[in-house]
């Protein structure tokens, strides 16, 4: 039995006791569904199940049961039994409801594929054009790429879209981790159409449907490997995603807590792994990518810095992604390395602000006056074909989610291919001390409304915005009811004058309303001063500095408040 009884068959509640929960005819259905979740991967098979059994009268006695054998188990049951509730309530309930509920999981539980998956196929059913199904799709990365992490493992790609690791650095050769059981289950999982390793609330190319169909893949290696169902490859990686470094000269708070540097003894240990996983591999003939870095900054660590001076002095068939703060990116940095102009790399910088008072708080101890002209030598490279691709990106949370429409407009300026958003996620530690007061994603945060209106500005369909998981809350923020509706279309100032006039008291409206009445009236400094005040009467003092520097970079006088 895969869930235990709840040591209470009864309502003590009832006039009349409540039969006990293995004489419902959904019990063993109910048992056997949440057996199959307990390994807490994506169980794509089962979820249309779900929704059968929603579509049917007699669904109530299955979420009835769920209810009655829910209390006194344990945390792995507990979130199963939760998971199957949530899909039952949008499904045969109410969707917004259930979603939400399935929401509040996925915060409680970032990385859970089983999670990610039942919301992801509650949200395709109701969203037209979406398809949950993806036995036609295939994805490249696992049969590609080698992403190396800061534990010393080796992911197949992004190491939140999936918690599968195919090894580890340490004791193994790359060929040993490459063709790993545990590498040859993920491509499997690609190759049954079930990704029940990815977390495809997480994925960007399942969320935004990237995945091209299987039958299009022309490329004759992935052709050959889909055609035969291959699983065991005997082709090195093409892409070498290095993350397994995390030294950096920043401590931005939404990545961590503390300035981190490698010690003498992991020097020696990445010397070690760069002669003898990385260099082979670099050098094993064929077209490779190489990305740097993942973790930390590329030219803030003496390991990777080592493994871009041998890209330098090394004419390789490689193609350079580098990631970067950009802080230690300048012009005398990059001549130094001259030899990596062969190259015409990617460049991709996290910025995660674009005015000096937001920066020098979520970039820490980074100056917007020291990046600045770093971000013109690389723009100004780009624009004349000399780095490939240049792209800047931003995790959003409570403090620069009112920059979002000014990062389109930075990336404008600077002629970058794109600007890319993603939610802040709760990786644990130092994060998760003050997460929930970050997330605005979080439909019980004080500023959800706000951060929903300023989701609407046009600036954000551009198509230099990438919004990956923000494009979701975008897309609910379009069809939303918010404080600016109620003004009509083309709006006056005058309207929104009165409307902040009558929310007096409901400081989280005032807010609400600023944010949307700024996206017509952007260089408003009263709007700017209301939406301050009432902020900090929120308990949002930072971020009403923000608007009071704002103001005074338009030409406002300087106030103080509290």
């Amino acid at each position: 039995m895969s869930f235990a009884q709840s040591g209470n068959a009864f309502d003590a509640g009832a006039a009349e006791p409540v039969a006990a929960p293995e004489e419902n005819p959904f019990y063993p259905i109910l048992d056997s569904i949440v057996a199959r979740l307990g390994d807490n991967l994506d169980h794509p098979e089962l979820w249309p199940m779900l929704a059968d059994a929603a579509a049917h009268d007699d669904v109530a006695m299955l979420r009835d049961l769920i209810v009655q054998v829910r209390p006194g188990q344990g945390a792995s049951v507990g979130k199963a039994l939760d998971v199957v509730a949530g899909v039952l309530h949008a499904l045969s309930v109410d969707r917004a409801e259930g979603l939400a509920a399935l929401s509040r999981l996925a915060s409680s539980h970032a990385h859970c594929p089983m999670v990610a998956g039942a919301y992801f196929f509650v949200d395709c059913i109701g969203s037209p054009g979406r398809s949950a199904d993806l036995s036609d799709r295939f994805c490249d990365a696992p049969f590609i790429k080698f992403e190396t992490l800061m534990d010393g493992t080796v992911a197949p790609c992004c190491s939140i879209w999936t918690q599968k690791r195919l090894g580890t650095l340490d004791g193994q050769t790359a060929e040993e981790i490459w063709n790993s059981p545990s590498s040859q289950e993920m491509r499997e999982s690609i190759l049954d159409g079930s990704y029940r390793y990815c977390n495809k609330q997480r994925c960007t190319l399942i969320m935004e449907d990237q995945l091209p169909r299987r039958d299009a893949v022309d490329d004759p290696g992935l052709r050959a490997i889909i055609d035969a169902g291959q699983a065991a490859l005997d082709t090195p990686p093409r892409w070498l995603f290095l993350a397994h470094d995390v030294s950096c000269n920043l401590a931005c708070p939404s990545c961590r807590s503390e300035i981190l540097g490698a010690s003498e003894a992991q020097e020696a240990r990445f010397a070690k792994i760069e002669q003898q996983v990385f260099q082979p591999l670099l050098s094993a003939g064929g077209r490779v990518k190489i990305s740097l870095s993942g973790q930390g900054d590329p030219w803030s660590a003496p390991h990777y810095r080592s493994i871009l001076r041998y890209l330098a002095d090394h004419e390789l068939d490689v193609d350079l992604d580098l990631h970067t703060n950009a802080l230690l990116m300048g012009e005398k940095r990059w001549q130094e390395y001259a030899g990596l102009d062969r190259y015409k790399a990617l460049v991709n910088v996290s910025i995660d602000a674009c005015t000096p008072w937001v920066y020098e708080v979520v970039r820490r101890p980074g100056k917007w006056e020291k990046l600045y002209p770093n971000l013109r030598f690389i723009a100004d490279k780009h624009d004349r074909g000399e780095f490939r691709e240049f792209h800047l990106n931003a995790t959003i949370q409570l403090d620069n989610f009112h920059e979002m429409a000014a990062f389109i407009d930075l990336a404008e300026d600077l002629g970058a291919d794109s600007f890319r958003m993603y939610m802040m996620q709760n990786t644990g530690g130092h994060i998760a001390r003050d997460y929930a007061r970050k997330n605005v994603g979080d439909v019980q945060h004080p500023l959800h409304r706000a951060f929903l209106e300023t989701l609407r500005d046009p600036r954000l369909a551009d198509p230099r915005a990438h919004l990956y998981d923000v494009g979701t809350w975008r897309a609910r923020a379009l069809e939303a009811s918010l404080p600016t509706d109620a003004l009509g279309a083309g709006y006056s100032f005058a309207a929104l004058s009165d409307a902040i006039r009558d929310a007096d008291g409901d400081d989280a409206t005032i807010v609400a309303l600023c944010s949307g009445g700024r996206t017509w009236f952007r260089d408003n400094m009263d709007l700017l001063l209301i939406e301050a005040s009432a902020l900090h009467r929120l308990g949002f003092a930072q971020q009403a500095e923000y608007r009071l520097r704002e103001r005074e970079a338009l030409g406002g006088e300087a106030v103080r408040l509290g």
